[in-house]
């Protein structure tokens, strides 16, 4: 799946090329231009803006194409996909750079907004927007990628956000790195919880709540959709650590303990371990070995008929 999102900003063209092509996000062999050599993109695209009196107003267009990380794809064919995503503009300038310093690949796609051929400036339509978006998943099925037709669930990044991130300075950028973190060290959402309070943040995710809340530890708050990635929404992250319990109880289950045998007596402590729970905290529970205490949090976070669905 690839999905495409438009970077409406004013940064302007050469801090974004400059951006686009840092070293430290991706390779020189992940970097091209189209009608253009990256190294002087800035330059021969002010040169066409000269040439035909076209200084004003804005000055690139810049999307995103970012892949599913479920899909098999190597950074080579993200890096062909990109420059095929560029012979669409005919015309104009463009410059591809494919960025490996994330869990999913991505190309970020810059292009000049006059055309050097006809001096004529690039006008976005929601036409428009859609046949690139089109195009994009046309190409992905002819490379057996997934593909998606619906519209993205998660907000698009905004002016402040992204010149906040070039600086390094993006709280949320912060924030999105600590849940990565703790989301790869945690078997669940209660030791999650636990795991980002011990970071200082405050995490609200309950039944009622359709997206998850989190509170910085400096007070900023912000909903799991204002994260612009779907990863975050409450629903993928309930998948993720279901996942993560289902491999958990296989394990369990390889050392002989199930829910079921401890099911006679979860009655008795349960209510012991309903007081701590929002936290994840089993350290205090007594009358069970560690084992069986991680079994307790799988029995708490599922029904039993979801349980018995799992095939333990």
């Amino acid at each position: 799946m690839a999905v495409i999102k438009f970077i409406n900003n004013k940064v302007s063209l050469k801090k974004a090329l400059n951006y686009i092509c840092k070293e430290e996000k991706t390779d020189k062999k992940l970097i091209s231009g189209k009608d253009c050599i990256p190294e002087n993109a800035y330059e021969e695209m002010m040169t066409v803006k000269k040439m035909y009196q076209k200084l004003t107003g804005r000055e690139k267009i810049h999307f995103v194409q970012s892949f599913s990380p479920t899909d098999k794809l190597t950074y080579e064919q993200a890096h062909e996909i990109g420059l095929r995503m560029a012979e669409y503009f005919k015309g104009f300038q463009v410059v591809v750079a494919t960025h490996i310093d994330k869990q999913h690949i991505h190309n970020h796609i810059v292009l000049n907004t006059v055309n050097f051929e006809t001096g004529l400036k690039f006008h976005q339509s929601k036409n428009d927007l859609q046949k690139i978006k089109d195009l994009s998943n046309k190409i992905c099925k002819e490379y057996g990628l997934t593909v998606t037709e619906q519209k993205s669930k998660v907000s698009d990044i905004k002016i402040n956000e992204y010149q906040a991130r070039i600086k390094g300075i993006s709280w949320k950028q912060v924030l999105s790195n600590d849940i990565d973190a703790v989301m790869e060290k945690s078997n669940n959402k209660y030791e999650f919880f636990r795991n980002m309070n011990e970071l200082g943040y405050k995490v609200n995710w309950s039944k009622e709540r359709l997206s998850i809340i989190y509170t910085t530890p400096t007070g900023y708050k912000c909903s799991d959709k204002k994260l612009h990635k779907e990863k975050y929404l409450k629903e993928n992250m309930e998948q993720y650590f279901k996942e993560k319990s289902r491999k958990n109880i296989k394990g369990i289950k390889n050392e002989k303990i199930t829910y079921k045998s401890i099911h006679s007596n979860i009655a008795q402590i349960i209510e012991q371990f309903s007081k701590n729970k929002q936290t994840g905290d089993i350290s205090t529970l007594t009358g069970l070995n560690e084992s069986a205490k991680k079994q307790l949090v799988i029995e708490m976070h599922y029904s039993t008929e979801e349980l018995e669905d799992m095939e333990l």
